[in-house]
């Protein structure tokens, strides 16, 4: 997918660094109400937090694969169920961010992330028709 975006990535002198990252949390912490500072506090640990757990159940979903291939292809139709539904639900959230009416509504997507929803969506639904048949034979 890079080559799509290669003349819009960030370069090093436009890239945000760890310090730019942790002043904008500081930041979003800074606007909430002062009544309500722990809450603030909560809601940016937790939007960093199931960060970190996706992370985790991507290299979870690997292991599946790599343990998948191992299985006679008449044994995979779980990893076909599993991925299935993965993929239904990633094209789904990839055709709401490139703007499809009637999935729900991201209220900060950037133009970047509109045109990865426009590459993405059809990628995750082929990989859903594709696993379906898998689980289905």
């Amino acid at each position: 997918m890079l080559p799509f975006f290669a003349p819009g990535l960030p370069r090093p002198s436009k890239a945000l660094t760890h310090n730019d990252q942790i002043a904008m949390l500081d930041a979003a912490l800074d606007a909430a109400p002062k009544d309500k500072a722990p809450a603030g506090a909560d809601y940016i640990f937790l939007l960093l937090f199931e960060q970190r757990q996706g992370a985790l159940a991507f290299i979870a979903v690997a292991v599946g694969i790599l343990y998948g291939l191992t299985l006679p292809l008449a044994d995979r139709h779980a990893l076909h169920l599993v991925f299935g539904v993965m993929a239904t639900l990633f094209a789904l959230v990839n055709a709401n961010h490139a703007g499809v009416p009637g999935l729900g509504h991201h209220p900060r997507v950037s133009r970047n992330g509109r045109n990865v929803g426009i590459l993405m969506a059809p990628f995750w639904a082929a990989a859903a028709i594709l696993n379906y048949i898998g689980f289905s034979n």
